[in-house]
């Protein structure tokens, strides 16, 4: 009655990290702190407090399918600071979406890769995945290839490695940067690399961007596509990028952002919205236009989370010395002998909660990539954070890691 094909999608992880820690109590003598998702906890700019009155008549409007002139006026502002030139490359009327959130859209855009000229179609994730990705390659309808994103290629997947048989049968290619969860940044290069096969071989290439505005503000901020297209001085054709005020701005909940790229998907995309997918609410794109206006709170932001892998650095610096500070995201990829038996250990011992890394990708002939890692987000409050390492630290020095 109902399609399978979704059921891999109940294997995701943050159930199997319940079903880990399922029956097994914290310590009851400390809080418990919760560091394995990564949802902002600075909270929303104060200046849209108010900007919900503002718009309330909206509200009794049917949202449209397209941006608002405000909110087209504040991307293209937004642009044209983070991605010097890149404007000329977007006609705003038919390259550019909103769109609530990014996890919508990336599966979406994964329904309008479907092709049925293609032979034996091919999907092509990132492993380490997000499970948005792996909806999207469900729905093109294609078979999953998964790329390892490892250490010893700079947890970019290695893209060079595809065949042309691979490529020619390929619908969607996924790939994000600044990655989840290592905080890895691609270079021009790469991404050029990327853009090319996209083209050559007549796919899509999604490129999610939801951390390109979570970086370290004593470095350069991270490039993205648009940074190649503009060197390549090529156009939108074959690529999307998605891009999200989720942890930009501290606004999960708000869900909104905008999708960018080949004007025949963005096309494709807001049939979709008209006929069944989710519009922007118009109050919704009124302050998310505010929020891309304003360049101060993502910086307080970045730097907030500098703070907090300095804490981290220095706790650790004793049983993790070479540990170094990721370029980009709030995540820190934290390597120790057995990531399943330090969950559970820091969960039962210490009251700390995170996220076991083999349970963040998929086991590729025998390999997990992500195996004997940790992923701790750094989005609390720095007591938290203080608090929260200083418990990891006296666990791995108990457990001689030092």
């Amino acid at each position: 009655m109902i399609n399978q094909d979704f059921d891999v999608l109940k294997d995701w992880m943050f159930g199997s990290l319940t079903s880990l820690l399922d029956g097994k109590l914290p310590n009851s003598n400390l809080k418990v702190l919760k560091m394995s998702i990564g949802e902002p906890q600075l909270g929303p700019p104060e200046f849209i407090k108010n900007k919900f009155d503002m718009f309330f008549d909206d509200w009794g409007r049917y949202p449209p399918s397209e941006a608002i002139p405000k909110l087209k006026d504040a991307i293209k502002l937004y642009l044209n600071k983070r991605f010097p030139g890149s404007t000329k490359l977007v006609d705003f009327n038919k390259n550019i979406l909103p769109v609530p959130g990014t996890r919508e859209a990336l599966h979406l855009v994964g329904l309008i890769s479907k092709n049925k000229y293609k032979k034996n179609p091919v999907a092509i994730l990132t492993n380490p995945f997000y499970h948005a990705w792996k909806a999207g390659a469900i729905q093109s309808n294609s078979k999953i290839l998964w790329l390892n994103a490892k250490h010893d290629n700079n947890y970019k997947p290695k893209i060079d490695s595809l065949t042309p048989e691979t490529l020619k049968s390929t619908t969607i290619m996924y790939l994000c940067f600044p990655s989840n969860p290592h905080g890895t940044l691609a270079d021009i290069d790469y991404l050029k690399q990327a853009v090319q096969l996209a083209k050559k071989y007549d796919f899509i290439l999604a490129v999610d961007e939801c951390y390109i505005d979570i970086y370290r503000t004593y470095l350069p901020k991270p490039i993205g596509v648009l940074n190649a297209l503009i060197e390549m001085k090529s156009n939108l054709d074959n690529v999307i990028i998605f891009n999200s005020l989720s942890k930009r701005s501290n606004v999960p909940g708000l869900r909104a952002g905008f999708i960018l790229g080949d004007e025949k998907v963005i096309s494709v995309y807001k049939l979709l919205v008209s006929n069944g997918a989710s519009p922007v609410p118009i109050p919704v794109q009124n302050i998310a236009a505010s929020l891309y206006e304003d360049e101060n709170h993502n910086f307080e932001a970045c730097a907030f989370y500098d703070k907090n892998f300095k804490i981290a650095q220095n706790l650790l610096k004793e049983t993790h010395p070479s540990l170094k500070i990721p370029k980009a995201g709030f995540y820190l990829w934290l390597p120790v002998k057995n990531d399943l038996k330090v969950a559970v250990d820091l969960w039962t011992d210490y009251s700390v909660r995170v996220m076991p890394g083999s349970f963040m990708a998929e086991n590729i002939s025998g390999e997990n990539p992500c195996r004997d890692f940790l992923r701790i987000a750094l989005v609390h409050k720095e007591e938290i954070v203080l608090e929260a390492f200083q418990r990891m630290s006296d666990y791995f020095k108990k457990n001689n890691y030092a």
